[in-house]
């Protein structure tokens, strides 16, 4: 089903509400944060940026790719969080958080943008079209990552980028459009790489009810082409990264040396969630009980959260040592692997770093899911499989990737766009349903 786009008013109305909430959210950063940031920084987190700043700042100080002077470059982050935040920074002179906060603001706007434009795709309604992007600007953990300055704002951005070029691939068949929406696979795979292997789910789209195998670029060989295409464009993105690995240690590093760390963290946690300790109690023991084995091993490194290698070869072995290692575990026992992986499925979406953020992200994520998937079930009735298809692949395929690693509800937040739609969707049939039901009643 094609929708006609929306109107003038709509879309004066639509950027009336994304200022409204940015010049918000900005007075929120200025004027209200100052006052909880430090009570909110042990639940939270808005204090720090997962170690990204720590690049950014090595960058801006001329000390190259690396967490602190003295250590040797590092493969342990994807380059393109760190690379933005320099950039930005460059604005200003020095790094910023407030800058890096007030450039998410503009970020999940731009986001915002997209979802609506999504939207209207997928649902014709003006109150979906401008439901939508209010419900993803205005969820807390959207807004928890704005503040944090982590990765997920700008990760959001991007994935939104991708499927709307992959959705407009998907619909012209061409190559042009396969190469351009890979290479917005190969920034996205440089700043976060779980999203480096959702291609290969493509195929699963012949499962989709209505979905029309007429035109020629529904042929499973026009896609398997594009797919190829995807790839290829991908690569060439991540081939200067790849070459700067390379050289650093002999091996082909497509993306960062962070897996053997995330598979010993998911490990650590679930075996030991009987104890009366916190999610972050538990996180920092982990990165200590790290430290202890690398340390037997006679590594030489800083011990920090994460083991800070003053040889790059060291760096990654020890990241495939932890893999192999954990690997080797859930291989011995498959039933404590099901166990992680069901714990997964629930960390995805709601576990925070103690048990109050974890209640508060269920009270927050659940009306998300249940409005947010069913709406998805609506809206697969009418809307185009090129369109929504993709979206609904992408939820299934990241809550996916992350059972058998390590789950945390932020990771779960570039979801909220495609939670968000669905929820817009749900709540306008609702909305509808009471409408004709109060009118049976009327004189």
């Amino acid at each position: 089903m094609s929708f006609a786009p929306p109107g003038v008013r709509e879309r004066r109305t639509l950027w009336c509400v994304v200022v409204a909430v940015l010049l918000l959210k900005c007075a929120l950063a200025a004027f209200v944060l100052p006052h909880f940031a430090r009570s909110m920084s042990s639940s939270y987190g808005v204090d720090r940026g997962d170690a990204y700043d720590r690049l950014a700042k090595s960058l801006l100080n001329g000390d190259g790719y690396r967490f602190t002077p003295d250590t040797a470059p590092t493969m342990m982050r994807e380059p393109g969080y760190p690379f933005f935040l320099a950039a930005i920074s460059k604005l200003g002179g020095d790094y910023s958080r407030g800058l890096a906060r007030f450039a998410n603001f503009v970020l999940t706007s731009l986001s915002a943008l997209l979802v609506a434009a999504l939207a209207r795709r997928i649902a014709p309604q003006r109150v979906v079209y401008l439901l939508a992007p209010l419900l993803f600007m205005l969820h807390p953990g959207v807004v928890i990552a704005e503040l944090r300055v982590g990765v997920e704002i700008l990760l959001t951005f991007l994935l939104l980028c991708f499927l709307v070029l992959l959705s407009r691939a998907l619909s012209s068949g061409t190559l042009r459009d396969y190469l351009l929406a890979g290479a917005l696979l190969g920034v996205v795979s440089s700043v976060r790489s779980t999203a480096l292997l959702f291609p290969l789910s493509l195929p699963l789209l012949y499962l989709w009810p209505h979905q029309s195998r007429a035109e020629p670029a529904a042929q499973p060989r026009h896609l398997l082409r594009g797919i190829l295409a995807l790839y290829f464009g991908c690569i060439v993105v991540l081939t200067p990264w790849m070459v700067r690995n390379y050289g650093l240690v002999g091996r082909l590093v497509p993306t960062a040396s962070v897996q053997g760390t995330a598979l010993h963290s998911g490990y650590y946690m679930c075996t030991h969630t009987g104890s009366a300790k916190t999610t972050a109690e538990l996180d920092i023991e982990a990165a200590a009980v790290r430290s202890q084995m690398a340390r037997q091993q006679g590594y030489h490194f800083k011990s920090m959260y994460y083991q800070l290698f003053y040889d790059p070869h060291d760096e990654l072995r020890f990241s495939r040592f932890l893999s192999g290692w954990v690997l080797a575990q859930y291989t011995h026992s498959p039933a404590l692997f099901a166990r992680c992986a069901a714990e997964n499925a629930f960390n995805f979406w709601f576990r925070g770093k103690d048990r109050a953020v974890t209640l508060a992200n269920i009270a927050v994520q659940l009306p998300y899911l249940i409005l947010g998937v069913l709406g998805l079930v609506l809206a697969a009735r009418t809307a185009d499989a090129r369109v929504l298809g993709p979206l609904v692949l992408f939820l299934a395929y990241s809550f996916a990737i992350y059972l058998p690693i390590l789950a945390q509800a932020r990771y779960s937040i570039p979801l909220v766009p495609v939670l968000a739609i669905g929820a817009a969707v749900s709540l306008r049939e609702l909305a509808r349903h009471r409408a004709l039901r109060q009118a049976r009643f009327l004189p």
